[in-house]
C-alpha cells in the first residue's frame, strides 16, 4: 500500500468550501446594489449619470461604472451616445412583460378603470404589491386642468397611501405580507395601522390626505381574486380641494362599485386564484 502526499502548491479547494458566507455576502451585496442602480431610475429621472448615482447611492464612481458595465452588458441599461449618461434599456420592458398575470390584471381591470373616472373626473389608478412596496400597474389621468398623477411605475410605501392601506386591507390575517410591510414598525405604529385597516374593512375603502404627496387626496378598494384574496386595488387621486364631502360620498360608492365589478370578471377568468396573487 502506497501513500502520496499532494503538493500544496496544486491542490484544490474540496468542493465542499466554496460557497463560503463571505462569498454569499458579496454575492448579496453586489446584486444589492445593481437592483439599487436600476431602481434610481423613474419617470421624473430617466437619464443619469455616474457621478449622480454615486451621489444618490453613497457608492464610488468606480463601483457605479462597474455596476453599470454589467447591466450594460444585460441590456438593463442603455448608454447615450456621448457615454455619459444611462438610461433602463428594452431588456426591463421584455422582463415586465413576462410577469405573471399582469397583463390579464390590466385588461380585465381597464374598463371598470374607464368608468370610475368618467363618473369622478378624477385621475383612476391600479396599484398592486411588489415586494415590500406598491406599485403602479395602470393610470388613466384626470381630463381636468388641475389633476394628480403617480405615473405608471411608481413604486410607494405600503403603509401610506389610500391604495397602499387597500392592499393590505386584510392586515394580519395576510400574514406574509403583513410581516414585509411592517417588520421594520414599532409595536405601537403596527397596532395603529391594524386599528386603521379594520376601520377600513368595516366600509369597505380607504382614504388618505397628504400621506405621499402635500395636497393630494385619494380613496381606494382592494380588487380580489377568485381565491378571495387582496391581488390589486382601485384609486381614486385628487387634489385635497376637490374632494369636499359630497364628492368623496360620490366617489366612495363609484370605487367600491368598481373594484367589485372587477373581482367579479377575475372570478369568471380565474376561479380558484389569480396568477399575480402568488407574488
Amino acid at each position: 500500500m502506497t501513500t502520496s502526499t499532494a503538493d500544496p502548491r496544486t491542490s484544490r479547494r474540496p468542493a465542499a468550501a466554496t460557497g463560503t458566507p463571505v462569498d454569499v455576502a458579496l454575492a448579496s451585496r453586489s446584486v444589492d446594489r445593481a437592483l439599487a442602480v436600476l431602481c434610481s431610475f423613474s419617470r421624473e429621472t430617466p437619464t443619469l449619470g455616474v457621478t449622480e448615482l454615486s451621489e444618490r447611492l453613497d457608492l464610488t464612481k468606480s463601483t457605479v461604472h462597474r455596476l453599470l458595465q454589467a447591466l450594460l452588458a444585460r441590456g438593463l441599461v442603455a448608454q447615450d451616445p456621448d457615454h455619459r449618461h444611462y438610461t433602463l434599456g428594452y431588456r426591463v420592458l421584455a422582463l415586465a412583460r413576462a410577469v405573471p398575470g399582469e397583463a390579464d390584471l390590466r385588461q380585465i381591470c381597464l374598463p371598470h378603470m374607464r368608468w370610475l373616472r368618467s363618473v369622478t373626473d378624477e385621475t383612476i389608478a391600479l396599484y398592486v404589491v411588489a415586494g415590500d412596496v406598491r406599485v403602479c400597474l395602470d393610470e388613466l389621468e384626470s381630463p381636468q386642468m388641475l389633476r394628480m398623477s403617480a405615473g405608471v411605475g411608481r413604486c410607494f410605501p405600503l403603509d401610506r397611501g389610500a391604495a397602499g392601506k387597500a392592499l393590505l386591507m386584510d392586515g394580519p390575517a395576510d400574514a406574509d405580507l403583513w410581516r414585509r410591510a411592517t417588520l421594520a414598525f414599532s409595536a405601537a405604529r403596527r397596532a395603529e395601522l391594524a386599528a386603521a385597516l379594520e376601520f377600513a374593512r368595516a366600509r369597505g375603502y380607504t382614504q388618505s390626505s397628504g400621506e405621499t404627496v402635500p395636497g393630494a387626496a385619494s380613496l381606494a378598494a382592494p380588487v380580489r381574486g377568485g381565491d378571495g384574496r387582496v391581488v390589486a386595488a382601485l384609486n381614486v387621486g385628487a387634489p385635497a380641494s376637490r374632494l369636499t364631502p359630497e364628492m368623496t360620498a360620490r366617489a366612495a360608492a363609484a370605487v367600491l362599485e368598481a373594484s367589485g365589478r372587477a373581482g367579479r370578471d377575475l372570478s369568471v377568468m380565474h376561479p380558484n386564484t389569480h396568477p399575480a396573487s402568488r407574488r
